[in-house]
Formats: C-alpha cells, structure tokens, sequence
C-alpha cells in the first residue's frame, strides 16, 4: 500500500509516469528530486526523506532511467562527468538520443539507484577491468645486497573494484562512480 502512494507521487494526472531529472540534498536531510511529465514537460519538485530511501528508492531508480521526452525505460550508460557531491550521467534513447536526458544525482544516492536498476530490471553491471599493474622495481642495484635500497620505493598504485579508476591512498570513494574504497 505503501509502495502504490510512492507510485501515485511518481505519476503525472494524465496517467504518465513522472521522469526523475535530478535529486539534490536539502539542508534538514531530504532530498530533492526534479520531475517532469514527458506529455506535458513542465518541472516539478518533489521532496523526498533521506530516512525512508527504502520505501523509495525503487520507483525514483525507474523514474530516473526513463527519456525525459516519451518516458521510454532506458538502461543504464557509463558517467559523462562527476563532482565531489554529485554525479552526472547522460542516457541514450532509441528516439531522442541524449536531448533532455542528463540526469544529476546526489552521489550518496548513486550507487544505491544503479543497483535498483540491475535488481529490478536485470541489468548486468559493466565491469571494467582494471590495468595491469608494472612491476615495481625493488630499486636494489645489481650487486647490492637485498636488504638496502637505493632512493625510495614505488607506492603501489590502486584502482577502484567497481570501475578501474585510479584513486589516491585516504580517498573514501572513487570519483569516478561513487563506491566506497577499502
């Protein structure tokens, strides 16, 4: 019953299915979420608990893949650009192309809507395999014993697990899609 108010919130009063634009944090720990009906393409803001995104989150992650233009579903494609706090990311519709649909999604947010995506419409995740690795030279001349090392040695480089990308030690989550690092 619960789900079937989140749906009625989610769709237009022409029966359309509202498209997610964009969803932004608030300052009181809600989010923001720019929708817009695809027949009669006026925005509209809806706001969201943070605190319930279990009730949500599956409706906004359909809403959210869907062209801004006919409200066909659209999967999932790789980010365009990111920001520390958001992610932006553009979908390809078969009859639109990528006019009116770049999406903004708060970067908390991200993650969790992908994996709804996958979950629900059985969308595998594109693995991006990370590059190899050069071996680090020891930095121990020929003839030196083992144990001394001339200079410094190499850090080891490290790549996100989610998308291949390279990350700096201390960073928590990948600039690139938003998983947290170990």
């Amino acid at each position: 019953m619960v789900q079937d108010a989140i749906e009625a919130n989610f769709t237009c009063n022409c029966g359309a299915p509202l498209v997610v634009l964009s969803l932004e944090r608030t300052r009181d720990n809600k989010v923001s979420a720019l929708v817009v009906c695809p027949r009669h393409r006026t925005p509209q803001s809806l706001i969201l608990d943070h605190s319930a995104l279990n009730i949500w989150a599956k409706t906004v992650a359909d809403r959210l893949y869907r062209c801004a233009l006919c409200g066909y579903q659209l999967n999932p494609v790789a980010l365009s650009a990111s920001t520390e706090s958001e992610v932006t990311f553009t979908l390809s519709c078969p009859k639109h192309g990528t006019q009116n649909n770049t999406r903004n999604i708060w970067r908390v947010l991200h993650k969790r809507l992908l994996n709804e995506v996958r979950e629900h419409r059985g969308v595998k995740p594109v693995v991006k395999e990370a590059p190899k690795i050069p071996p680090i030279d020891s930095g121990v001349a020929e003839g030196a014993s083992p144990g001394k090392t001339r200079g410094f040695e190499k850090p080891i480089p490290k790549f996100c697990e989610e998308c291949g990308k390279r990350f700096r030690p201390g960073d928590g989550f990948c600039l690139k899609c938003g998983a947290k690092l170990d």
